[in-house]
């Protein structure tokens, strides 16, 4: 393929994903050969997280340790940080969440978010299996559900295969149900949440457009910032939908895909 969609620009930003796209979700690694790219070009570029998770979390400090990013974009654009300033926070509309919860413990369903490293879900049976997954080896503590409308909730996440997530979005259309773990795991977002939207924050603080964005991803949480990216690459292991957009459709992440699209995008 060709490259003409990028032209040298030493301040371009490079925006990572993490579950599937920078982590391994099967080992919740960063593999070395993505860290000893980025450290390669690290000085060329603005190095970002843009994720799903709260990088806040106990869990998730080794990726700001390991990448090193200079910003992060997290909760799904709803918190964004700049070298561990934030400049950006917004919470979910509570009356919606009331609802929502209410509805999902009267019907047995698995809504879930964690603050502050406490652990809410309207069913925790149904949590306790990913659990491994959201917290890796940092066990949380059982939060009240009837707690969390009066929490500053940002983001939450659905436990369930596709027809409950089809389910809910017949039920919440107000809401966003994008698949990030096929089968398992759903984020739930009001509609004006994405990526872009704590990008954007991001691109003003830095004076650039989302022309200057290059975005990896692999889910359909990152279907928003794909589009919008002036440059975008999807992972080996995406969904469809993500490579039939992307510029790029790079190796899965456990076959060095984000060292080998680094190479062919970064090269002099």
């Amino acid at each position: 393929m060709t490259d003409n969609k990028l032209e040298s620009n030493p301040r371009k930003i490079l925006s990572f994903d993490l579950d599937m796209t920078l982590v391994d979700d099967q080992t919740n690694k960063i593999p070395q050969s993505a860290l000893d790219a980025i450290d390669r070009v690290r000085n060329d570029y603005h190095i970002v997280i843009a994720t799903g998770r709260d990088l806040n979390l106990a869990a998730n400090q080794f990726v700001l340790e390991q990448v090193r990013p200079e910003a992060w974009v997290h909760n799904n654009g709803t918190q964004v940080h700049i070298n561990g300033r934030q400049i950006y926070y917004r919470t979910f509309d509570k009356t919606l969440l009331k609802k929502l919860l209410t509805f999902c413990q009267e019907h047995g369903i698995c809504i879930c978010c964690i603050l502050n490293n406490v652990q809410y879900t309207t069913n925790r049976e149904k949590l306790k299996p990913i659990l491994h997954i959201l917290a890796g080896d940092h066990t949380p503590e059982w939060g009240d559900i009837n707690d969390l409308p009066e929490l500053p909730v940002q983001t939450l996440g659905l436990v369930g295969d596709e027809e409950q997530a089809e389910f809910m979005r017949r039920a919440f259309p107000e809401l966003k149900f994008p698949t990030v773990i096929p089968g398992i795991w759903c984020d739930v977002m009001e509609p004006d949440v994405s990526k872009v939207l704590g990008m954007q924050k991001l691109l003003d603080y830095y004076g650039c457009t989302m022309d200057d964005v290059i975005a990896f991803g692999d889910s359909m949480n990152d279907y928003e910032i794909l589009s919008a990216a002036g440059y975008s690459v999807a992972m080996g292991n995406a969904a469809d939908k993500l490579k039939e957009i992307a510029d790029l459709v790079t190796d899965d992440v456990d076959k060095d895909g984000i060292a080998k699209a680094l190479e062919l995008i970064c090269r002099k």
